[in-house]
């Protein structure tokens, strides 16, 4: 069975490459929100409902241990591989296998269109960028 992909809270690049300068120590909240580059808000309505690793101290505040939060991340939320004949359905939330695709270019962009079989929705996959001649 597959586990269940999370979006609510996915983080972009730049901010998943700050989770390795997390340290073996215990940050507030707010701390870890600044050092990653989200708000604190989202530790509070995402990542602690999903489940994750906290500690409450006797006045009830919660710490977040940097290594075990990045440890968690990114077991809750890995990276999406797709092969070479699927593409990612934004409307299921999982990646689709392409069928019957047209061959589109715009500019130098050359990309197949084609439609998620469960939804409808019209999805796009960049097969070939031509590079400037100067």
């Amino acid at each position: 069975m597959a586990k269940e992909m999370y979006i609510k809270g996915r983080l972009n690049g730049s901010q998943r490459m700050r989770l390795i300068k997390l340290l073996e120590m215990l940050y507030k909240p707010s701390e870890l929100a600044e050092e990653v580059g989200f708000t604190r808000r989202q530790v509070y309505r995402v990542y602690i409902p999903a489940g994750c690793p906290h500690t409450r101290d006797e006045k009830r505040y919660i710490w977040i241990n940097g290594k075990a939060f990045r440890e968690w991340y990114e077991e809750t939320y890995p990276r999406v591989s797709l092969g070479q004949d699927e593409t990612f359905c934004l409307t299921c939330k999982k990646p689709v296998k392409i069928i019957n695709p047209k061959i589109e270019n715009k500019g130098r962009l050359h990309y197949l269109i084609s439609f998620c079989p469960k939804c409808g929705r019209k999805l796009a996959r960049i097969t070939k960028k031509d590079k400037l001649h100067k």
